[in-house]
């Protein structure tokens, strides 16, 4: 496939992604949750699943479908310019919304790493069966 097919089925995907992150997002809201429940939910999801993709060995049995899920949906699905204004608006906060900041980091990424690990794990026992 073409530099130009990958590049469309990376935007493809990665707006059935943002979409979805979107749709994670103002259920979490009408659940009256905090909008971090959210941001943590749809990386840490995309950091399994991305470790599945690259524990099956996506990427070089099928690049096109590499393109679309991995890196267009999951790229699209999680977020980190949104992480990032919701850990600067927690430490903003002070106090109790600092200690929430720190939960937070330690969930999202050692909790991220974890998830990523272990689908590399079960991608691979997956690829092997």
């Amino acid at each position: 496939m073409s530099g130009f097919g990958l590049t469309c089925l990376v935007g493809l995907g990665g707006s059935a992604g943002a979409l979805l992150r979107y749709g994670v997002g103002r259920w979490i809201a009408a659940e009256g949750k905090p909008g971090f429940y959210g941001t943590l939910v749809v990386n840490l999801v995309g950091s399994l699943a991305m470790g599945v993709l690259i524990g099956i060995g996506l990427e070089q049995r099928n690049a096109a479908v590499y393109a679309l899920t991995g890196i267009g949906f999951l790229g699209g699905l999680t977020t980190y310019s949104t992480l990032n204004v919701q850990k600067a608006t927690l430490y903003r906060g002070g106090g109790a919304a600092r200690r929430t900041l720190y939960l937070y980091l330690a969930a999202t990424y050692v909790g991220g790493f974890a998830l990523t690990a272990a689908g590399v794990g079960a991608g691979s026992l997956i690829y092997h069966l």
